[in-house]
């Protein structure tokens, strides 16, 4: 065993919600730092997307953009267009060069190849056994995946994309489909398509349901799909990505004994939509604030979104025969910019309550009454 090493704070997992923290505090403190990875090394495995607003890093260094958002429901499309509204595109590469390089230069240690076996508690102090290892604090934070187990009624969204070459130029680079919606009787089932030319996109199944389907399910969805879409085409499949993100928080797990759950793990990613880069750069603000005024290190939530999102959750979950008019009348009724609003969570009661009363009404007040009386329990 090698020699214990000390750190003020240490920080498992170089993802977006571990990088995003370290960069921020290093920002406006000077905390010694450690990163503990356990790839060999960051490579190009996801991509993210986000609205323009709020202003991040990589609002005005992102790899693509787009001002055109297609929604499509039964066959029926709707374009939004707003020149002040873009969704922004970026690749994990992209993401992970910019932060290493920027943390480089600051007091903080990355080490890849690194896998946690334990860790304990000697009085103050964490203790993280890691491979031949300790390293030493009074402050962790934690954004390894947890394992989820498929309970009853409880809702994921997961989902498969491949990034496709196209033989022939028959992408409409500057239109992003954000739900393009299929039949599916247990759940929601859509696809994202993502051009980043007029030959490659991202293309990815989507689903929001109470079961996670075999992947090869997934992979017949998009042969499927692009058969339809472009027959008789030829392309190549040069990038694939896969997730299951749950639509549902624990809060009672986020912080123990300065302990700190971040990114998925410590709900960082918003319940009904999987949006979660925006979310990294707030919270990790927020996270940071609290630690330089030495407060309690939990997530300021939103109690308002929170509460919107469960109703949602609940919606879809139990009125899946429903659901596809439920995004119908979300998309199809409301305002691009109240829309945009509602998914990021940055939405006045008024424009809430508009959104609220375009849709269907029974079985959204019986979603609501369910959430309130289960909240009480």
């Amino acid at each position: 065993m090698k020699k214990l090493e000390n750190y003020q704070i240490i920080i498992i997992g170089a993802g977006l919600s571990g990088l995003t923290l370290a960069k921020e505090i290093c920002a406006r403190s000077n905390y010694k730092i450690l990163i503990l990875e356990k790839k060999k090394k960051l490579v190009y495995d996801k991509n993210w997307c986000f609205w323009n607003q709020p202003i991040n890093t990589f609002t005005h260094n992102f790899d693509n953009a787009w001002e055109k958002i297609s929604v499509s429901i039964d066959d029926k499309e709707k374009i939004f267009f707003d020149n002040k509204i873009k969704y922004l595109h970026i690749k994990s590469t992209t993401f992970y060069k910019k932060f290493i390089n920027d943390l480089k230069k600051k007091n903080v240690k990355i080490k890849m190849n690194q896998n946690i076996n334990e860790i304990l508690y000697e009085n103050n102090w964490k203790l993280v056994k890691s491979n031949n290892s300790i390293f030493k604090s009074k402050i962790v934070f934690d954004s390894r995946p947890q394992k989820y187990s498929n309970k009853k009624n409880l809702l994921y969204q997961h989902f498969y994309g491949v990034e496709i070459l196209l033989e022939n130029s028959l992408l409409d680079k500057n239109k992003v489909t954000l739900m393009d919606f299929q039949t599916f009787n247990n759940g929601i089932h859509f696809f994202y398509v993502l051009p980043f030319s007029a030959k490659k996109a991202l293309v990815e199944t989507t689903y929001f349901s109470t079961n996670v389907l075999e992947e090869s399910i997934y992979k017949s969805d998009i042969r499927k799909y692009l058969k339809k879409k472009f027959p008789n085409e030829k392309y190549k499949i040069k990038f694939k990505e896969k997730g299951i993100i749950p639509m549902f928080h624990d809060y009672n797990n986020n912080i123990k004994n300065d302990l700190i759950n971040i990114g998925t793990r410590g709900n960082w990613v918003r319940a009904s939509t999987g949006y979660s880069f925006q979310n990294s750069f707030l919270n990790a603000k927020d996270i940071t604030e609290k630690l330089i005024h030495k407060k309690k290190l939990n997530i300021s939530s939103n109690k308002k979104i929170r509460f919107l999102d469960k109703i949602f959750c609940y919606y879809i979950a139990n009125y899946s025969n429903d659901s596809k008019e439920f995004f119908k009348c979300f998309f199809f009724k409301n305002k691009f910019r109240n829309i945009v609003s509602f998914l990021i969570g940055d939405i006045n009661l008024l424009k809430m309550l508009v959104i609220i009363l375009s849709l269907p009404k029974k079985k959204l007040l019986y979603s609501m009454f369910k959430t309130i009386t289960h909240n009480k329990k």
